[in-house]
């Protein structure tokens, strides 16, 4: 991942670039100019160059070197010695010829001569943006007093520029600094500039992490923007044409999410992941970690047993009351397909930290540094709630006991500075099971968890809610019957003809839980309802001290449940199939986590599938024996936990 790979950079895109004025070529200037001491200026910059037998190399490359307004658009009539003698105001750091040596020089100018197929030169845009364009800035940037600039140069690096000690991107300026022109100064300085990529360009022209640097090229997107282009006379047809066309390259995955209609079917939509981060952005600070081919084929097998998919899931977005099973499939899917989609973009998704985003070290905003010297531990690694944050805000947490720790993501690479962060070149994948094959955690928040169409199973009376419990003003209670979740429950108030029956959406949404947005994958699981003692409900009643064991007892005797849980999940078959109902006693003598099926085996993975999941339905199970033996018919719910096996 070295900076200086110049060869490489063949068609090197450049996104939000600074891009200097093209000023018309017929611009006049006075036939004598003078810039002896004293005087005002009267030479350009390009004079000023020019005319200093010590300046020749770097002249001869701007005289020869094109615009380009993009990567493969150049402006063949203009050239950069039109640009430092134009009324555009510049300020040229300037290496001569004692540094810019005959070796260096050649390299620059052997780019030039380089053409394509169709003439165009090859390497004249990496001429541009990584040499002239990163000694070069627009307007003036004079030494006048002590302080650091931030540079925005013309290529769109940031560097900065030391007035103090008379330093330009860590280089010493020489003897002659501030020589003024008429559009702009020049700084003769001790050396080269050095180009630093940013991580975009690093994985275009990636050496030892070509899969990953494909897949993320493969998602450029280019597109016409007729309104910044410039409209000629239209054609014969009255369709408009364009003297001068301009074209934005972007990258699908800069957007957090996007979607791909698959080639099998017109209807289904996978929602795809990107980064989440504009990683060309010179003015932002991210961290990253960077797979090599190994570590890429390494997390690939890592995964692919999490990532079986079938070959039809129900579309459950589709479903209504009078709906059929069979009109809500979505048939014939590529299945090969699907995990492949879903493997790389699971790969490639969590990849990206905004390092200023991260949770404080003992206080301190993290900086490049402390990263280089810590790797993302907060300081205080026996701690869960320390973590690192990625574009997504999935929270990778230290394990407790040592399972796991952060800073593991980080084995065996050093640092590399790009000019838009930290890159971790990584030959192993060390994200832990947890984060992609996490438990998936429902809580009853809100009434969206739960799934009403096809077979209406959603039967409750009126009093059905969420009900508030504050553990900290119960918390004699609480810290010895358990807590609940978020200081509420849910309780399922029977109707009045039928038992209660609710049938629950198993997609995460606990913003407690490792990957709060968890989804079932394939996979063994053991699924859990936590059960809430109804007395619970009446713990605001100060004539009731149930923090009284005897008491709690007495209550729960004449509180306890009967229910019963089917799951519905897919099996490729004509529609989703359900175990057989099974019925569950619950003692309600404190908040209780109840495994209800054990070890249940998803074939197929739900990750990434828009609309698809398993679902739960849990009914009310007591007989009217039951409710003469102290057994209630509502029921009390703090959530549902679908705990992975592996």
């Amino acid at each position: 991942m070295a900076n200086n790979r110049i060869n490489k950079y063949i068609g090197a895109m450049v996104l939000g670039t600074v891009m200097i004025a093209v000023p018309s070529c017929t611009d006049t200037w006075d036939d004598h100019y003078n810039n002896e001491p004293g005087s005002g200026a009267t030479l350009t910059l390009w004079d000023v160059i020019q005319d200093n037998p010590d300046y020749s190399r770097f002249a001869d490359i701007v005289k020869h070197a094109k615009f380009y307004k993009d990567d493969t658009h150049e402006v063949s009539t203009y050239t950069y010695e039109d640009i430092l003698k134009s009324s555009q105001v510049n300020t040229v750091w300037l290496p001569d010829n004692s540094v810019l040596t005959e070796e260096e020089y050649k390299k620059w100018m052997s780019l030039l001569d380089e053409s394509r197929a169709d003439g165009s030169s090859l390497g004249g845009y990496n001429v541009q943006h990584q040499f002239l364009g990163n000694h070069i800035a627009l307007w003036r940037h004079n030494v006048s007093g002590p302080g650091v600039d931030t540079v925005k140069m013309i290529n769109g690096k940031n560097i900065e520029f030391d007035k103090t000690n008379l330093m330009f991107a860590n280089v010493p300026l020489g003897e002659d600094y501030n020589i003024p022109t008429v559009n702009g100064v020049v700084h003769v300085i001790q050396g080269i500039a050095p180009f630093r990529e940013n991580f975009y360009e690093s994985l275009k022209f990636a050496e030892t992490q070509t899969k990953f640097g494909k897949y993320v090229v493969n998602r450029d997107t280019t597109i016409f923007r007729s309104s910044e282009s410039i409209e000629g006379l239209p054609d014969e047809n009255g369709n408009p044409t364009y003297v001068d066309s301009v074209y934005r390259t972007s990258n699908r995955l800069f957007s957090t999410t996007y979607y791909l209609p698959s080639e099998r079917s017109e209807e289904w939509q996978m929602a795809e992941r990107g980064f989440g981060a504009y990683i060309n952005n010179e003015d932002s600070l991210f961290v990253m970690l960077m797979p090599t081919d190994v570590a890429w084929d390494a997390a690939y097998e890592k995964l692919k047993p999490s990532h079986v998919y079938a070959t039809q899931y129900e579309d459950k977005s589709k479903g209504d009351q009078n709906a059929k099973a069979a009109d809500m499939k979505i048939q014939n899917l590529d299945a090969d397909s699907l995990q492949k989609i879903s493997i790389e973009m699971d790969i490639v998704s969590p990849l990206v930290f905004v390092l200023r985003k991260q949770p404080k070290r003992n206080g301190e905003i993290w900086t490049r540094e402390m990263f280089k010297q810590y790797k993302g531990d907060g300081g205080n690694p026996d701690s869960p709630d320390e973590y690192l944050l990625n574009t997504f805000n999935d929270t990778l947490r230290n394990i407790p006991n040592g399972v796991w720790d952060k800073t593991s993501l980080f084995d065996g690479t050093e640092a590399v500075e790009m000019s838009n962060g930290l890159a971790y070149e990584v030959n192993s994948w060390n994200f832990p099971s947890q984060y992609y094959t996490p438990d998936v955690e429902v809580e009853f928040e809100n009434w969206s968890v739960f799934y009403n169409q096809l077979g209406n199973n959603f039967k409750v009376g009126t009093q059905t809610g969420r009900i508030p419990l504050s553990n900290k003003t119960y918390q004699e209670v609480t810290d010895k019957y358990g807590r609940v979740s978020n200081n509420n429950f849910f309780f399922f108030d029977k109707p009045s003809s039928s038992q209660a029956k609710v049938e629950i959406k198993l997609v995460g949404n606990s913003d407690n839980a490792y990957v709060p947005n968890a989804q079932v994958m394939s996979g063994k699981y053991d699924i859990q309802v936590v059960m809430v003692p109804l007395w619970y409900m009446e713990l605001s009643d100060g004539d009731v001290d149930y923090a009284d064991e005897e008491k709690a007892d007495s209550a729960a005797r004449v509180n306890m449940n009967k229910f019963k849980v089917q799951l519905c999940y897919n099996d490729n078959g004509s529609s989703d199939k359900k175990t057989s109902a099974k019925t569950i006693t619950y003692d309600a003598k404190k908040v209780d986590t109840l495994t209800v099926i054990p070890d249940h085996e998803f074939k197929y993975s739900y990750k990434n599938m828009r609309y698809s999941y398993p679902t739960l339905i849990i009914e009310g199970g007591a007989t009217s024996t039951d409710l003469k033996k102290g057994y209630k018919s509502g029921f009390a719910i703090d959530k549902i936990i679908l705990r992975r096996k592996d």
